[in-house]
């Protein structure tokens, strides 16, 4: 069976000098259960203390990160993400976040992720997961080497139909990756060329792969990959900034938690004050 392969472009965007990402929002069919895949630099910080519901927000540092992220929530929790680390929000019926580089002036580069939750668990308590890199499975073979992040056969604890590996691939080398049946998966180019069929990689464009078949994935150079797959959720979703939820009353409920303090409640950071920073939104 011959998998279906379509490029899609980024979106590029940044705020001031300290953040940059490219982006991958659309089409949604495509990247269900994600709604979101950022590709980041960040150099300060660059958001205001923001609340999430409905679905997971997953920060990934590469390990050619400069420094590690600090991430704050309104469960009481302050955690250093070290490059090559996870860190997954499960947000459920809402929590506050902020992240932010560890240290001031160095460049945190990785993945913001966000992962839908079904229907049923929207509205489940919040919580916090984390793997260090030494916790993440790695494999081998002529020419490549992956971490596979999240997901996938090793049980870490993780919620959500969905999994990520980083793949690195020697220049002249090949990897053949493969959907299981009913998943679909997305191949972002973090750097380097290559090819996927009669599809050039370049980074600043992701392979969207639906079917279930295996694909080769050639590299002209050295390239490394982020290769996600899941299972399409294919259920409704209303989003309104940084909430994701099944229908309007659930949005309704959320904006009221969050204004009464349902979702707890993170005070700012004290910063310099020519510092710009805005509230993080989901697209809607």
């Amino acid at each position: 069976m011959t998998s279906t392969l379509r490029l899609l472009p980024s979106h590029r965007h940044s705020i001031g000098s300290g953040f940059e990402a490219e982006s991958w929002r659309e089409p949604a069919a495509l990247l269900d259960p994600f709604l979101l895949v950022d590709h980041f630099r960040l150099r300060e910080p660059a958001f205001a203390p923001h609340p999430h519901a409905g679905f997971s927000a997953v920060t990934y540092l590469f390990d050619d990160s400069t420094t590690g992220m600090i991430s704050r929530d309104s469960l009481g929790g302050e955690h250093t993400i070290q490059p090559g680390g996870l860190h997954w929000t499960l947000a459920g019926r809402g929590v506050m976040h902020d992240e932010f580089p560890a240290e001031a002036g160095r460049e945190a580069h990785g993945l913001q992720i966000f992962v839908n939750l079904p229907a049923d668990q929207k509205l489940r308590m919040p919580e916090v997961l984390r793997l260090a890199p030494q916790q993440m499975p790695r494999h081998e073979g002529a020419g490549w080497r992956s971490v596979q992040v999240f997901g996938g056969a090793a049980d870490m604890g993780l919620p959500g139909p969905a999994s990520l590996s980083i793949v690195d691939i020697a220049a002249g080398a090949r990897f053949d990756t493969a959907l299981a049946p009913g998943e679909q998966g997305l191949v972002l180019v973090v750097r380097g060329r290559g090819a996927a069929g009669e599809l050039p990689l370049s980074p600043g464009h992701a392979l969207s792969l639906t079917d279930a078949a295996a694909v080769t994935l050639r590299a002209e150079e050295p390239l490394r990959l982020a290769c996600f797959s899941g299972r399409p959720l294919h259920e409704p979703v209303v989003r309104h900034g940084p909430f994701a939820m099944s229908d309007e009353g659930q949005i309704v409920a959320a904006l009221q938690r969050f204004h009464s303090g349902g979702m707890g409640r993170l005070s700012p950071r004290t910063l310099p004050p020519t510092t710009n920073i805005v509230p993080k939104e989901i697209p809607s």
